[in-house]
């Protein structure tokens, strides 16, 4: 059952560049979810918030997860292939689960959502973080590398 339980819901991400250079020519933003296989709060903001806005299918959102102890390398923001240690650090990710929220070339268009609130807000933390960065990467101009 455990299994069941984990099945993904948000497509994972194995090239962050990849990701970031397709954001480009759009004001879309990454909503990324660094998880943890093992960590029952990231199976909660992955099932119960990020997945509706996946199947509500926004063109301005494109969400992926890195499940950050069951992938050993990634492709970073800069196209070099590193350990995903290095990888989180670039991000400042330390503390699971975190959802990013990234322009072109991978800066940030919001602060990250560390954890998950157990008093009920976090649906509006989140929206309140996913309305700040689309107005950010709406009045940036359109980065190109």
């Amino acid at each position: 059952m455990a299994d069941a339980q984990h099945s993904p819901l948000l497509p994972p991400l194995r090239d962050l560049r990849a990701e970031l250079a397709a954001l480009a020519a759009s004001s879309a933003v990454l909503v990324l979810l660094v998880s943890r296989k093992d960590c029952p709060y990231c199976l909660e903001v992955r099932r119960n918030y990020l997945a509706p806005l996946l199947r509500e299918g926004d063109p301005r959102l494109v969400l992926r997860e890195l499940e950050s102890d069951t992938v050993e390398q990634l492709i970073d923001a800069a196209g070099q292939q590193q350990p995903i240690a290095e990888v989180l650090r670039q991000l400042h990710v330390s503390f699971f689960p975190t959802v990013l929220f990234l322009g072109s070339a991978g800066r940030t268009l919001a602060a990250p959502l560390p954890g998950l609130d157990q008093a009920g807000f976090y649906g509006a933390y989140l929206e309140g973080r996913l309305q700040q960065a689309q107005a950010a990467a709406l009045a940036s101009p359109k980065e190109t590398k």
